[in-house]
């Protein structure tokens, strides 16, 4: 059952309320009008059709003895939509045997009342669980909110990386080209000109600019806010991260090798370099104070209708002994006060959330192993 989402103009909460008899419909609108905005249906066909065009519903009040499809079946539909998954349901009914109740709650309500009810007892449970599920909505958009802003924040942590990067990439073109102009300056005063070496010269400042602007068009395109899908090969998507993190490696000395087979992708590919980036931090970490030969290894393998990209290094493993724990918020396998316990955790967040695919981790030999397991999906 799909839902379209349409804007409620109204701030009251909404409660649906189900039931084929017409005096039941009359009380409880009498009951709820002033508080809620009450969406009336008389048969389950009519209570389907209006929660997919409705504005969200906040409760729904569902009698179970209904032609065609009784209450347990219509909750069950109910449950089985991920938009309603945490709606709340109060099966309204005349049937008090225990096995009925209990019935009620396997299919998924959060209440029972009998018919005939008092208004005031009523009332009052109707309101409870409203209020529960708008504390329910406030927490789950506070959650959303800070992920949102770890989110930003992993991705500014990434951009200082790429501007550290690209200062230290700078430094040796802009020399060349300073010391390249200030010879044939000099030249110039003594009038030595030779066109062929200006020519040259021109060439090499042309070449390096072209550098330069590259280094740019590279920041600008991973710093763009507007994330769109995109082809690209998978090959490149790990040499992108490497590029990045290229003073940062080279620093500690670390071997790359790219094993990753070339494979044409379509997928948001900024969110798998940020993964990638942290993924080879993590190793940069835990190589910074060791003095043994160091290298990362990267290669990709397709397995049913994924694609695998597993990133092994040398580093001695994970040191811990639940090891999916260190994709856990505030969970680090590190020593170091700096380190927030965010980076991997994101890896997780954006691999499920915002690629539709996941990632695990597990120690070998040698060191640790990362795979991001992605979807293969073929496109009309």
């Amino acid at each position: 059952m799909k839902v379209e989402k349409i804007s409620s103009i109204s701030k009251k909460p909404i409660v649906l309320v189900v039931d084929d008899t017409p005096d039941i419909l009359g009380l409880i609108m009498e009951l709820l009008k002033d508080e809620y905005a009450l969406k009336l249906a008389n048969s389950p066909k009519k209570a389907l059709d209006l929660l997919q065009k409705t504005p969200p519903i906040d409760l729904i009040l569902l009698d179970i003895m209904m032609p065609e499809i009784d209450g347990y079946e219509m909750c069950r539909i109910i449950k089985n939509n991920p938009y309603y998954l945490h709606t709340p349901v109060i099966f309204l009914t005349a049937l008090e045997k225990t096995s009925d109740i209990v019935k009620g709650f396997e299919c998924g309500a959060v209440d029972y009342i009998t018919k005939p009810f008092i208004s005031e007892v009523f009332k009052a449970r109707v309101n409870t669980h409203i209020e529960l599920k708008l504390l329910h909505d406030k927490a789950v958009n506070d959650l959303q909110e800070k992920e949102e802003m770890l989110f930003r924040q992993s991705r500014m942590a990434i951009l200082g990386e790429m501007f550290e990067n690209i200062v230290h990439q700078w430094k040796q073109p802009l020399s060349i080209i300073n010391m390249s102009c200030s010879v044939q300056k000099m030249n110039q005063e003594l009038n030595e000109l030779d066109i062929a070496d200006v020519t040259k010269t021109l060439d090499l400042v042309i070449s390096e600019t072209q550098y330069l602007s590259q280094t740019i068009d590279d920041f600008r395109d991973f710093a763009r806010n507007g994330l769109e899908k995109e082809s690209f090969d998978i090959y490149e998507v790990f040499n992108n991260a490497v590029e990045i993190l290229s003073y940062r490696l080279n620093k500690v000395s670390i071997e790359i090798d790219n094993k990753i087979e070339s494979f044409k992708y379509r997928s948001y590919k900024n969110f798998i370099i940020q993964i990638v980036i942290n993924i080879l931090n993590n190793a940069i970490d835990v190589f910074q104070d060791t003095k043994q030969k160091k290298w990362i290894n990267a290669e990709s393998f397709i397995k049913e209708d994924e694609i695998i990209i597993k990133i092994c290094d040398n580093g001695g493993g994970i040191k811990m002994e639940d090891i999916d724990s260190i994709f856990q918020k505030y969970v680090t396998s590190k020593e170091t006060k700096e380190d927030s316990g965010v980076g991997l955790y994101m890896c997780r967040q954006i691999a499920e959330k915002k690629l539709e695919g996941k990632i695990s981790a597990y120690n070998n030999s040698e060191g640790a192993c990362f795979e991001l397991s992605l979807p293969i999906i073929k496109e009309d």
